[in-house]
């Protein structure tokens, strides 16, 4: 007679592993069935209140290590290519990646159904880090960063022109106030401090612009593909593509020497560091609603000043901070605005 003696579902009470053990009873025990399913996803569930806690710290751990990337970026980019950067960030974030992937979604973690919004999603997100890059290297960390937070504003914008989202007056109004604060940062005239070079000023606000881009698109992806498979084929199609324009371009590639050991081993970080990105910023908002982690987003700027004055001298004004306050002030009222209205969704 089979009996089901036990079925062991969780580890350590996160859902790290979902084991099936069959025993059959008898003269012999025998072990018959050992799956492994869903790891991460099972990984990634809340399953307890206290993992807010845990939510903020990863998430803040996640903003720390976007700025020392594009700390990195910073520093490498006097000597190696930007577009070999690009693919080093892109190839060396891969192997992760398809592992979670193949633990995720087996032989279907290349498996998508929305092509079309795929191909916009890597479109928008190749543009949005490529511009991201050239703006820390053109500017200082800490203004490309405050630019980086007007991506609520452009979503605001964007959105109605490519979903049947709506936008009130009063959202408007912040948008406006948004660029406002944008202005008074960059404007020259004010404090006495030089204007910050206008290439750079476009690349800190094309950033955040295909990065808005890239989330609507995102949204519209999540209602019916996997999230690992998107973020996969963004990565290889990244990869291929800076790696091809970076030899279409014909620029040099750092000598294998040991004298280059530090070059190297920067760029296989970006690339490593990436993929935990990626992880903690995914794992971070499945353990705490959006609503929670929204204030944490801003804690970027603190630390990019604080990197930036360490590291790289960056001179911190009035004008900055004025513009800075604006900024946030703006992106917190879009915040609020668009949390009521789902609440008034919800019911």
């Amino acid at each position: 007679m089979e009996q089901l003696l036990f079925a062991l579902k969780r580890i350590l009470n996160i859902g790290y592993l979902k084991i099936i053990i069959v025993y059959r009873l008898g003269a012999k025990q025998e072990l018959t069935k050992l799956r492994i399913s869903n790891l991460i996803n099972d990984f990634l569930n809340p399953v307890q209140a206290g993992n807010v806690r845990l939510a903020v710290i990863l998430l803040f751990f996640q903003i720390v290590l976007t700025i020392c990337i594009a700390g990195l970026v910073k520093q490498l980019a006097p000597d190696v290519p930007i577009l070999f950067i690009l693919f080093c960030r892109y190839f060396f974030c891969l192997p992760l990646l398809l592992l979670l992937g193949w633990f995720q979604r087996g032989r279907n973690l290349f498996q998508i159904n929305q092509t079309g919004v795929l191909v916009k999603r890597i479109i928008t997100g190749l543009l949005g880090l490529y511009f991201w890059f050239l703006a820390v290297i053109y500017l200082t960390l800490s203004t490309a960063t405050v630019l980086s937070q007007t991506m609520p504003i452009f979503i605001t914008l964007l959105a109605p022109l490519l979903t049947s989202e709506t936008i009130g007056v009063r959202r408007i109004s912040a948008v406006f106030i948004g660029f406002l604060g944008v202005v008074i940062l960059i404007n020259p005239s004010w404090g006495g401090s030089s204007a910050y070079p206008a290439l750079g000023l476009l690349f800190g606000l094309s950033a955040p612009f295909f990065g808005a881009l890239m989330f609507i698109f995102l949204r519209v992806l999540g209602s019916g593909d996997a999230p690992i498979s998107t973020s996969i084929w963004h990565n290889l199609m990244g990869s291929i593509l800076f790696g091809f324009l970076f030899l279409i371009k014909g620029e040099g590639l750092p000598d294998l020497s040991f004298d280059n050991a530090i070059t190297w081993t920067f760029l296989i970080v970006i690339g490593v560091a990436s993929s935990f990105q990626q992880f903690t910023m995914a794992l971070s908002h499945k353990l705490a609603s959006a609503t929670v982690l929204a204030p944490v987003h801003y804690s970027s700027i603190p630390v990019s000043v604080v990197i930036g004055i360490v590291f790289f001298g960056d001179n911190i004004d009035l004008r900055f901070i004025v513009g800075t306050v604006i900024i946030i002030g703006s992106t917190w009222y879009i915040f609020l605005r668009e949390r009521k209205k789902d609440l008034v969704d919800s019911k």
